[in-house]
């Protein structure tokens, strides 16, 4: 088994895909492995046995580490002609479209954000700038946020938060048999509840099924919860309430 075959499996690549050469090349600071991944000839091809590749384009995207080595994956992607007569790009299982990275690339930096590290020290880790992470975060973070199912809830807990420096207050609500956030909204008003009781309503949660809610004493949350969750009992932060 030579190294492209090693490395074919450690991506997990299937047919048509193979790797077809393994090269380490100087970068900046050290060297960097660059994997090219080709397909095999006469896969994408018509019922007449006529092949649809219209062209191919080059595709570049950064993968995990390999020790210490960056580690770049390159393939000239087939560009192919649908049946409609249409040139559509072939969609390649190591990454999403439109993406500079691998998906393994992004799980493993989605998995560094969920330990609870700051965007900015997971590009310094995996040395991407950290506006490529954030771009990452908020694509897998839209997915889950829009395929996300609601309609269980009975009990919330709600509060508001600083954002940044100085009055700037997010309020997020969230799950209280499950410890799961649900929605977060800018402000700290009553207009935040209305904002949450719509959001859940499109989850498929009815205001009246929230039997529960436990907010601080803000004046304001307290004639949101009533106004939106008429049939929520309030609860209150033990930790806002003094003797």
């Amino acid at each position: 088994m030579n190294s492209e075959q090693i490395f074919q499996l450690a991506l997990g690549l299937n047919e048509p895909w193979y790797v077809s050469k393994v090269e380490f090349l100087d970068g900046d600071y050290q060297k960097e492995l660059h994997l090219t991944i080709d397909y095999k000839v006469g896969f994408f091809i018509d019922k007449t046995g006529k092949s649809t590749v219209h062209d191919r384009v080059d595709r570049k995207w950064r993968h995990q580490n390999f020790f210490e080595h960056k580690c770049y994956l390159h393939c000239k992607i087939p560009r192919v002609k649908t049946v409609e007569n249409k040139v559509e790009q072939v969609s390649v299982p190591w990454a999403r479209e439109g993406s500079g990275f691998t998906l393994l690339f992004e799980a493993f930096s989605m998995l560094l954000i969920e330990q609870e590290m700051p965007v900015n020290k997971v590009g310094k880790v995996i040395g991407v700038y950290p506006n490529r992470i954030w771009n990452i975060f908020n694509y897998w973070l839209g997915i889950a946020y829009c395929g996300a199912d609601h309609s269980d809830i009975s009990t919330l807990g709600i509060d508001e938060t600083s954002s940044k420096k100085g009055h700037d207050y997010i309020t997020v609500a969230v799950d209280m048999k499950t410890s799961r956030v649900v929605h977060a909204t800018e402000g700290k008003g009553a207009d935040t509840i209305t904002k949450i009781a719509d959001y859940l309503e499109t989850k498929g949660t009815q205001r009246q099924n929230i039997k529960q809610v436990c907010i601080d004493l803000s004046p304001s949350f307290i004639s949101g919860v009533e106004s939106e969750f008429s049939n929520a009992q309030i609860v209150f932060d033990r930790y806002h309430v003094k003797a």
